[in-house]
C-alpha cells in the first residue's frame, strides 16, 4: 500500500517530471552532436523512457482517484487530467499502431507504392524456383546494439539456418584483401565527365556495365575494355582508343584499338569519354570492409556483417547501404537456398493510386526562393471506381481511407514531386481530443470560482511573512561620445532624395519595397547606425551610387575592433572604402588574406577579431554593390522572369525606342536634378519610374498606402526608440515604488500613476509598429527572431498592464523586461529586415502557434523578475522594514504563482497548437525536433514549479520564487539554445554554435549570489 501511494504522490510526479525533463533536455544535445537517429534509438525510442510516461500515466489516474476529482467541483482539474491521458494514449496509439512514410511520383506517372519513414532489417529465404520459404523482418535504429538483437533461426525442409548479425561498420568501403584462398580481382574508378565516380570491382571471368562501355576481366562474353592477366602482372586492352595518362610524369599517349597495355597504379585511361583508374590488382585477393572517412556526408556508408549457419556450413556476407539510398539489398547461398537481405524502409502498397498531372513551383519575383509548391495529382480508386483531381501543397492535405497526402519536397529538375503520407487516423482523432480537453480545462480554470488559480493565497505556503513590495535594480547610466561630424561635399539633396525613396526597389531577395526601405536596411549594415551622421540613409546611398569616386573617401564603415582597425591602417572607429579596397588593374583589397582565414575556421573557433573581419568584409562587399548598380533593380526586365535590373540591365531588354531612351536617360537626369536642388524635376523623374513599374512588372506592386505605410514605419523607428523608453520609465518607477515601501509613505503616487500612463502611451506606440509592420509585410509579425522580440515585449507589457491593480511593481518589472526583449532584438545577431515567407510558414495554424507560444514567456519572464524582487528583498530586509516587506512577498508571490499559471496555459496551448500546424503541415504533430522538445521541456519544468508547493521540503515562499527565477532559464534555451546552439527545423544557426557569452555566467553567478544571501536572511530572520 505504501508502494502504491508513493506512485501516486506528488512526490513522485515531481520525480518524474525531473527525470522526464533531463532525459530529453539530454535528447536534443545527442541529436545535435550525433543525429536525430541517435537521440531516438538512446532516448525516445527507449523502454524506459515509455516507462516514464507510463508511471506518469499512473500518477494522473491515482490522483484522480485520492482527490476524487469526479465532482462537479473538481470539474477543471479533471478535465485538465483526463486531457493529459488521452494525449499520452493518442501518443501511444500512433507509435504502436499509426504508419509514416513518402511516397515520391514523377509527372506523368502513378504511384500505388509507399516507402516507410522508419527502416528495417529483412531476412528471406528462397528456393531455386525464387518461392518465398521463410521471412524475418525488424524495426532497425542504427544507434542500437546490433549482438543478438537480429540473430534469427529458419526452418525448412528439415533442414536449419541461422542469421547472425555479428557487427556495423561505420563509414565502410569496400577493398580487395590478399587471400591465400582468393582468386584474382582488380578495382577501378570509373568517371565520365563531371559526374560522381564510382568504384568497380572485377574478379577472374566477371564482366561489369560501367556507363555505356561493359569492362570484362577474361570473361567468357566480349566486351569493350578486356582485362587479362599474365603472370603477377594485369593488362587492358580496347576496341576503342585509349588515352593513357602518367599521374607522375603528366605524359599521355594514345594507344590504338586493339593494343595492349599493362595496368599501373597512377594512370588515368580514357575510353570514349570514360575515365577509369586502377586501383587495386591482386592474384590472390577478396572483397572486405574497411573503414575510411567519407569525402562528405551523403556518401556516408555502413557496412552490416553477418554469419550465415546452414546445416553444418558457415559462411559471411555483408551489406553495404548509403546514407542517401532508400533500400539496399544482397543475395548470398545458404546451401542450396538463397538468402535475400535487405535493409531500409518498407513498401507499402496503398488501397488506391496517385498521378502526377503536374507539378509547379512558384518563385518570389526577381528571385529564386521558393513562394509555394504544389502538386495536381489525381486520386484514383479502380475498386471503388472513383476519381478525384486534387492540389496538393503546403497546408493543403489530400485525405482519403485514412491516409493523409501532404507536400513534403519536390526534385531538382521540378518535374517530382515527394509527399509525406500518414496513416492514423485513431491516434490523431484520441490526441486532438485530449487537446480540446485541455483547451477547455485551460478556459475553465480562469473563469471557475473553485480553480486554484481563483482561490490561491499566501496561505498555500508555509511562510510566516504576509504582505507588502518589491525589487533593487541599479540603473548604470551611458555617456555617448560625440564626434565631429565630417563635412561632405556632393551630396544629393534632401528633398528630392526622400522623392526618390518613393520608387519601388525589387531587393535580393524578392521582395518588392520602397527604395526608402532598401536604403535605411544596407545603411543600417554598414554603419550600424539607422543615419549616417545628419544626412538620411537615401543621400547616403544615392551618393554612392551616383557619385562612387567622391564618398569612397568617406569613412562610413563602421569598424567595432581595435585590431580590425590597426591591420586596415584607421585611428577611429570608421573606415572609407578606399582605406580598404584599391580598385583597378592594380587594385588590392588589405583583408583578403584575413578574410580567407576567418571564412576557413569552424564558426565556434573564430575570435573576435575573425567575426568582425567578416563583419567588415559584408559591409564593404555591400557598398560595392551599391556601386555597381547590384541594389539599384528598379526597372522591371522585359523577359517574363518577373525579374528586375538595374537601368544598365532594363536597357539590354528594352523593346521601344521609347522605353531605351528613357533608361538610357534616367540615370544622369535623375543625379543633374538631386545635385541641383531640383525636386520638382525629381518627383516627375519618380512617378515616370512608377508609371513603368506598373506597365512591365507583370505581378502586383505594393499599393500606394503600403508604401507609405513602410516609409512611415522606417522614419518613426518606433521599437529603437521604445527600449530607453521603457527602461527609463520602468526603473524609475522602480525606483519610486521601492522608496515608497522603505520610507512607509506614499508622497510619489502622483510621479508613479504619471509615469503609468505614459508606459500605456509608449504600449499603444508598440501596438501600433507592431499593426504596421504585419500590413507591410503582410502577414503577422512573427516570423523571425527580430519579430518575436518584439511580440514578447509587447505581451511583458501588456501582462504589467494586467496585473496592475494588484500591485505596481509588476507594471514596473514588465517596463523592464519589456526594454530587455527590445535590447535583444536589436542586437547585431537580430535582422529587423522585413522578408517574404518560406512556404511552410504561410499557415494560420502558425500565426496562431507563435503569437500563443510567445506571449507565454512576457508571463514567465514577468515570473522570473518577480521571484528576483522576493531574493533582494529577502536580501535587504531588516527588523525595521520586515513587516512591509512580508506584506509585499505575500502579495508578490500570489501574484507570481497566477502570471506563471497564465504563462504556463498560453505555453502549452501554443505548444500544442504547433503540433497542430505541424500535422496539418507535413503530416507529424510531434516529432521531437529540439525546438518542440525543449517547448515541452519548458511546460515540465514550469508544472513542476506551481506544483511544488505540494511536495514535501519545497513548500515555502522563498523555494517558489526561487524556482520561478531559475525556471526561465528553460525559455531561454527553448528559445535562444534552440535557434542558436542546436540544430534542428526552427534552428537559426548555420554550422557550429558560436561561444557562449561570457555575460551569461556572470548574469548566474550574480543570481545565485543574490538567492544565497537571500535564503540566508529568510533562514536567519524568519
Amino acid at each position: 500500500m505504501k508502494i502504491l501511494k508513493f506512485f501516486i504522490s506528488p512526490l513522485f510526479m515531481g520525480i518524474l517530471f525531473i527525470i522526464f525533463a533531463v532525459s530529453m533536455a539530454a535528447a536534443t544535445f545527442i541529436e545535435n552532436d550525433y543525429g536525430s537517429e541517435a537521440a531516438y534509438g538512446f532516448v525516445y525510442d527507449a523502454w524506459w523512457f515509455e516507462l516514464i510516461l507510463f508511471l506518469l500515466a499512473v500518477n494522473l489516474t491515482g490522483q484522480m482517484i485520492v482527490h476524487r476529482m469526479f465532482r462537479k467541483s473538481k470539474l477543471p482539474v479533471l478535465i485538465f487530467h483526463l486531457s493529459f491521458l488521452l494525449i499520452l494514449a493518442g501518443a501511444g496509439i500512433t507509435r504502436y499502431f499509426g504508419w509514416e512514410g513518402t511516397i515520391h511520383i514523377r509527372e506523368g506517372e502513378e504511384q500505388v507504392s509507399c516507402f516507410s519513414t522508419d527502416r528495417y532489417i529483412n531476412y528471406t529465404l528462397v528456393d531455386s524456383r525464387g518461392i518465398v520459404l521463410s521471412e524475418f523482418s525488424k524495426k532497425y535504429s542504427m544507434i542500437t546494439p546490433a549482438e543478438g538483437r537480429f540473430d534469427h533461426k529458419m526452418s525448412t525442409d528439415g533442414e536449419s539456418y541461422e542469421i547472425f548479425l555479428s557487427k556495423i561498420i561505420p563509414d565502410a568501403v569496400e577493398v580487395i584483401s590478399d587471400d591465400p584462398a582468393g582468386v584474382p580481382m582488380v578495382s577501378l574508378i570509373v568517371a565520365k565527365g563531371n559526374s560522381e565516380s564510382e568504384k568497380i570491382f572485377l574478379g577472374k571471368g566477371e564482366l561489369k556495365q560501367a556507363d555505356s562501355l561493359t569492362i570484362g576481366f577474361e570473361s567468357p562474353d566480349e566486351a569493350d575494355i578486356m582485362i587479362k592477366s599474365d603472370s603477377g602482372n594485369f593488362f587492358i586492352e580496347s576496341r576503342y582508343p585509349i588515352e593513357a595518362l602518367s599521374m607522375m610524369t603528366r605524359n599521355s599517349e594514345v594507344l590504338e584499338p586493339g593494343r595492349r597495355v599493362m595496368l599501373r597504379k597512377m594512370q588515368v585511361l580514357t575510353v570514349r569519354n570514360t575515365r577509369l583508374v586502377p586501383q587495386e590488382f591482386t592474384m590472390t585477393g577478396r572483397i572486405t570492409v574497411a573503414q575510411e572517412p567519407p569525402q562528405s556526408e551523403s556518401d556516408r556508408k555502413f557496412a552490416f556483417m553477418f554469419d550465415i549457419r546452414s546445416g553444418s556450413g558457415l559462411s559471411q556476407a555483408y551489406l553495404m547501404h548509403s546514407e542517401s539510398s532508400e533500400r539496399s539489398s544482397i543475395r548470398t547461398e545458404a546451401g542450396d537456398k538463397y538468402l535475400d537481405i535487405s535493409f531500409g524502409s518498407r513498401e507499402r502498397k496503398l488501397p488506391f493510386s496517385l498521378k502526377l498531372n503536374d507539378f509547379i513551383l512558384d518563385r518570389y519575383p526577381g528571385s529564386n526562393s521558393p513562394s509555394g509548391y504544389s502538386s495536381d495529382v489525381t486520386l484514383i480508386d479502380r475498386a471503388e471506381e472513383y476519381e478525384k483531381p486534387f492540389k496538393i501543397f503546403m497546408n493543403n492535405v489530400l485525405k482519403y481511407k485514412g491516409y493523409r497526402f501532404y507536400q513534403s519536397s519536390y526534385d531538382s529538375d521540378e518535374k517530382g514531386t515527394i509527399l509525406s503520407v500518414n496513416n492514423d487516423p485513431v491516434g490523431m482523432a484520441v490526441t486532438y481530443t485530449g487537446y480540446g480537453f485541455l483547451f477547455a480545462f485551460i478556459l475553465l480554470a480562469l473563469v471557475s470560482r473553485n480553480s486554484v488559480f481563483r482561490k490561491v493565497s499566501p496561505g498555500y505556503w508555509n511562510s510566516v511573512m504576509r504582505k507588502s513590495t518589491v525589487i533593487f535594480i541599479v540603473l548604470i547610466a551611458t555617456v555617448g561620445l560625440v564626434k565631429a561630424s565630417p563635412v561632405i561635399e556632393n551630396v544629393p539633396d534632401r528633398k528630392g532624395s526622400e522623392e526618390l525613396g518613393k520608387i519601388l526597389v525589387q531587393d535580393q531577395k524578392g521582395r518588392t519595397k520602397p527604395l526608402f526601405t532598401l536604403s535605411s536596411d544596407i545603411i543600417r549594415k554598414v554603419t550600424r547606425s539607422n543615419r549616417f551622421e545628419q544626412y538620411t540613409p537615401m543621400q547616403v546611398f544615392l551618393g554612392f551610387y551616383f557619385d562612387f569616386e567622391h564618398w569612397k573617401e568617406v569613412p562610413l564603415i563602421r569598424v567595432s575592433s581595435k585590431n580590425v582597425a590597426s591591420i586596415i591602417g584607421i585611428t577611429g572607429n570608421y573606415a572609407s572604402f578606399s582605406d580598404i579596397v584599391e580598385l583597378g588593374e592594380k587594385g588590392y583589397y588589405k583583408l583578403a588574406d584575413h578574410v580567407d582565414r576567418a571564412y576557413s575556421l569552424a564558426p565556434g573557433k573564430r575570435s573576435k577579431t575573425d567575426k568582425e573581419i567578416i563583419k567588415v568584409d559584408e559591409r564593404v562587399n555591400i557598398l560595392y554593390m551599391i556601386y555597381n548598380g547590384s541594389f539599384f533593380r528598379i526597372l522591371p526586365l522585359k523577359d517574363g522572369s518577373h525579374n528586375w535590373g538595374n537601368p544598365e540591365e532594363a536597357l539590354k531588354k528594352a523593346i521601344t525606342r521609347e522605353d531605351s531612351a528613357f533608361i538610357r536617360d534616367v540615370v544622369p537626369m535623375t543625379a543633374a536634378a538631386l545635385y541641383s536642388s531640383n525636386t520638382a524635376t525629381v518627383r516627375n523623374i519618380a512617378k515616370s519610374l512608377s508609371e513603368y513599374q506598373k506597365r512591365y512588372a507583370g505581378y502586383e506592386l505594393p499599393s500606394e498606402s503600403e508604401v507609405k505605410a513602410e516609409m512611415i514605419y522606417y522614419r518613426l523607428n518606433i521599437f529603437e526608440r521604445l527600449f530607453p523608453f521603457y527602461a527609463t520609465a520602468g526603473l524609475v518607477m522602480l525606483i519610486l515604488l521601492i522608496v515608497s515601501v522603505i520610507s512607509g509613505r506614499n508622497q510619489f503616487a502622483v510621479v508613479i500613476k504619471i509615469t503609468g500612463w505614459i508606459l500605456f502611451a509608449g504600449f499603444i506606440l508598440h501596438t501600433i509598429g507592431l499593426g504596421l509592420r504585419w500590413y507591410i509585410a503582410g502577414h503577422a509579425p512573427l516570423s523571425n527572431g527580430y519579430e518575436s522580440m518584439l511580440f514578447i515585449s509587447w505581451v511583458a507589457i501588456l501582462a504589467g498592464f494586467i496585473f496592475r491593480n494588484r500591485s505596481q511593481f509588476t507594471l514596473s518589472a514588465t517596463a523592464i523586461l519589456g526594454s530587455m526583449a527590445l535590447l535583444v532584438a536589436h542586437m547585431s545577431f537580430m535582422d529587423p529586415e522585413i522578408t517574404n515567407l518560406v512556404p511552410v510558414l504561410k499557415s494560420y495554424w502558425l500565426t496562431l502557434h507563435v503569437s500563443v507560444i510567445t506571449s507565454s514567456y512576457g508571463f514567465l519572464g514577468m515570473g522570473a523578475i518577480i521571484g528576483l524582487i522576493v531574493m533582494i528583498l529577502l536580501t535587504f530586509s531588516n527588523r525595521k522594514n520586515h513587516e512591509r516587506i512580508s506584506d509585499t512577498i505575500d502579495q508578490l508571490t500570489v501574484i507570481n504563482y497566477k502570471t506563471l499559471t497564465i504563462g504556463l496555459y498560453l505555453l502549452t496551448i501554443g505548444t500544442f497548437l504547433g503540433a497542430i500546424w505541424a500535422n496539418e503541415s507535413w503530416g507529424r504533430y510531434w516529432g521531437w525536433d529540439p525546438k518542440e522538445t525543449w517547448s515541452l521541456i519548458t511546460i515540465i519544468v514550469y508544472s513542476f514549479v506551481l506544483h511544488a508547493r505540494m511536495m514535501p521540503g519545497l513548500k515555502d515562499l522563498y523555494t517558489f520564487n526561487l524556482l520561478s527565477l531559475f525556471a526561465f532559464s528553460s525559455v531561454l534555451m527553448t528559445y535562444f539554445g534552440v535557434n542558436y546552439y542546436l540544430s534542428g527545423l526552427h534552428s537559426y544557426a548555420g554550422g557550429d554554435p558560436v561561444p557562449v557569452p561570457v555575460f551569461v555566467y556572470l548574469a548566474v553567478i550574480i543570481l545565485a549570489g543574490i538567492s544565497i544571501s537571500g535564503y540566508y536572511k529568510y533562514k536567519k530572520a524568519y
